[in-house]
């Protein structure tokens, strides 16, 4: 069940409507405008910027000033459509530790008392000062503040540079404002020359298994860690089960670095605005929430949440509450055991609790950990792609909230290649909703909220994290339309080996390639339309003319399989359908008649293969409608078929066009993939790994 946050017995009056805020918000944005620039402009001096001396400015009047105002900020306004840039300098101070003490921002206490409290806070204050001491010592790059505070040149920088990093060969993409080069982290001083909390680096290197001579970064990490640390977008398309873990910890030191950051940033300027020694700085957001991490399934949040209890909680008195709850929802029941008759891939994805439908709220504080807290008190979240939606709500529905998503500045999808197989339009929906202004008003302190997100620029100082085992148009669309303005880095393996070599016997492997797109024909019509009808002039005429049966059709998208079972039926074709939506029953039913001989056909799709995995009895001939996503769905079906004998006429048939570039080349291999593109002729045949044309 979601937890859905609760809204507090204080409002029972109500909020803002959408309009009252955003006229609140310009108003507040506008003044605190004015008088920025009567600062710089007026009778004292002018702000001290990096890089340039004081300088004393004569006074203007005040008419001129708010001309200047608007005119100004249209100007940067308007640049900013083209590229988003950080305009806005803060004057933020470096980071102590103190006491916890929200500002405007609600922290429940539970399973604590009053007297371990006192203890915890007496002891913490100590070591705040050890910390400040140790960060006195080092001179390091804070990049929490150059990303959040400081107002830098961007730089583009277009080219591409590769990298070896252990064993792997990864392709560093850089794409415009991308400025710092890949750099080998390989010990922990290292690390904390960008930043990190030392107790942080501590904890994780206690953690580490590995020789501290020989660092505590994995190649993995190495390729990834200069990027999160500097908060530019990461589209890292080589996660796999052996590096899943390693992924796990690195996110999870990531996000509490963040956390912890802001929390010392608001806890120091509470005490100076506490003592009147300065102005409410602007610090914080609308709401408190920082981190949204959205995963596939409940066990791959309860890998992360154990990865957080490593790096967040040390020493003796660690607090942990609502542990038992959380283990009993999203940890493993005690004597499930692996279904050893699937894949070791299907093993690993779903043994433990896949259940595809949770949210969770988590705050983090000094050596303890809150789970379940209210999304408003929290300063994680962790959902999935469905969870999140069914809390946002859709148009017309009476309940729904999505304020908690207004100032998240750290976004992670991990598995994004799962997310494919489940629903991407939760992902679509989750992604609209996050980082717009609130529609109520939630005791916020708009005088120390940041400027930057008052005129709605969140998402161009928002962190985007995607993690998948493959490239695909989905996910490069996604990651194409943020606006970080640290820049983006897209990560991918150069070697695509593909999986022509797990075809465990010799299979007449035929690859047919659709007409080229007519300059007159939409990219939409040539993907759709002219796919049916290749395969319903091209393809199906072969296993009609000469009566053949036992035929398996997989098709990737269910909107694809739709159109092609109304056309079954429209034939009166001897056929049965298997889908993410079959029963058990029914499955069972199809499976048998059809290894008896009494089905002819059976369209499936790629998702009942992801989530059933079923071998089929008696399968003689596989078409595939289009390159599946997922190599893997490949050689499942395949591998279905017998041994060629000398007469055997087992056959597989692929039907492809000049758009399926990255997912024909997960299946046959970069350098085969050009050859099935590029050729002139448009049938090709494998026996096994190697292709050749059909002359």
């Amino acid at each position: 069940m979601a937890n859905k946050p609760q809204q507090s017995n204080k409002r029972k009056r109500g909020g803002y409507s959408f309009q009252k805020t955003n006229k609140l918000l310009n108003r507040h944005g506008k003044a605190y405008r004015k008088q920025d620039v009567k600062e710089k402009k007026g009778g004292g001096g002018m702000r001290k910027r990096r890089g340039e001396d004081e300088q004393q400015v004569t006074a203007v009047p005040e008419t001129a000033v708010q001309e200047e105002v608007v005119d100004h900020y249209s100007a940067l306004i308007g640049s900013l459509k083209k590229k988003p840039r950080l305009y806005f300098e803060e004057l933020l101070q470096t980071e102590q530790e103190g006491e916890e003490e929200g500002s405007g921002e609600e922290r429940e206490e539970e399973d604590v008392s009053k007297e371990e409290e006192t203890d915890s806070n007496k002891s913490s204050d100590e070591e705040d000062e050890e910390d400040e001491e140790e960060d006195e010592e080092e001179v390091t790059t804070d990049q929490f503040i150059e990303c959040f505070s400081s107002e830098t040149p961007l730089q583009t920088n277009e080219d591409k540079t590769y990298t070896v990093t252990g064993n792997t060969l990864y392709n560093i993409q850089k794409t415009p404002n991308v400025t710092c080069p890949l750099s080998e982290i390989s010990s922990i001083p290292q690390m904390r020359s960008f930043g990190f909390e030392p107790g942080l680096l501590a904890q994780w290197e206690a953690t580490t298994k590995q020789i501290a001579s020989k660092g505590p970064l994995k190649p993995v990490s190495n390729a990834l860690f200069p990027y999160l640390a500097t908060y530019k977008d990461v589209l890292f398309s080589d996660s796999t089960f052996e590096n899943q873990a390693e992924l796990l910890k690195l996110l999870a030191l990531h996000s509490i670095n963040h956390v912890f950051k802001t929390r010392k940033r608001v806890l120091k300027n509470n005490a100076k605005v506490a003592k009147g020694d300065t102005e409410p700085p602007r610090d914080q957001g609308f709401t408190r929430p920082k981190v949204l991490l959205l995963f596939p399934f409940r066990n791959v949040a309860h890998k992360f949440v154990h990865q957080v209890f490593k790096l967040a909680l040390s020493g003796t008195k660690k607090q942990i509450s609502n542990r038992k709850r959380f283990e009993e929802e999203y940890g493993p029941d005690g004597d499930e055991k692996p279904n050893l008759s699937k894949s070791l891939s299907y093993q690993r994805l779903f043994l433990g609790n896949n259940d595809d439908f949770f949210t969770m709220g988590l705050a983090l504080a000094k050596n303890s950990v809150k789970l379940y807290t209210d999304f408003y008190s929290s300063d994680i979240i962790i959902a999935s792609p469905l969870g999140l939606r069914n809390v946002i709500g859709a148009e017309g529905d009476k309940i729904r909230d999505y304020d908690f998503l207004s100032s998240i500045e750290v976004l992670s999808l991990f598995m994004g290649d799962v997310f494919l197989m489940q629903n991407w339009e939760h992902v679509l929906h989750s992604l609209e909703f996050t980082n717009l202004k609130p529609v109520k008003d939630r005791d916020i302190d708009f005088s120390r909220v940041k400027n930057w997100i008052l005129d709605g620029l969140g998402s161009s100082y928002r962190q985007t994290l995607m993690f998948s085992s493959f490239s695909c148009p989905e996910i490069n669309s996604v990651f194409g339309t943020c606006k970080n303005h640290r820049g983006s880095v897209r990560i991918q393996s150069l070697s695509q080996p593909g999986v022509l070599s797990a075809i465990n016997s010799p299979v007449r492997q035929v690859f047919s390639r659709m007409p080229d797109r007519k300059a007159t024909q939409s990219p939409l019509d040539y993907l759709t339309t002219q796919r049916f009808e290749s395969f319903i002039h091209s393809i199906l005429p072969r296993y009609r003319a000469t009566d053949i049966n036992s035929v398996v059709v997989v098709i990737p998208s269910y909107f694809d399989f739709v159109r092609v079972r109304n056309h079954f039926k429209r034939e009166s074709s001897n056929f049965a359908q298997l889908s993410e939506y079959s029963t058990n029953k029914n499955i069972t039913n199809v499976r048998r008649k059809f290894a008896e001989g009494g089905i002819k056909y059976i369209l499936t799709t790629e998702r009942f293969f992801f989530f059933k995995r079923y071998k089929l009895k008696n399968v003689r001939h596989v078409v595939f409608y289009e390159p599946p996503l997922h190599s893997e769905c490949y050689t499942h079906y395949v591998n279905m078929l017998g041994g060629l004998a000398p007469d055997s006429q087992h056959t597989t048939t692929l039907l492809y066009n000049m758009l399926d570039g990255t997912k024909l080349e997960r299946i046959v291999g970069e350098k085969q993939c050009k050859l099935l593109i590029n050729s002139a002729q448009t049938t090709h045949i494998s026996l096994r790994s190697h292709i050749s044309s059909d002359m």
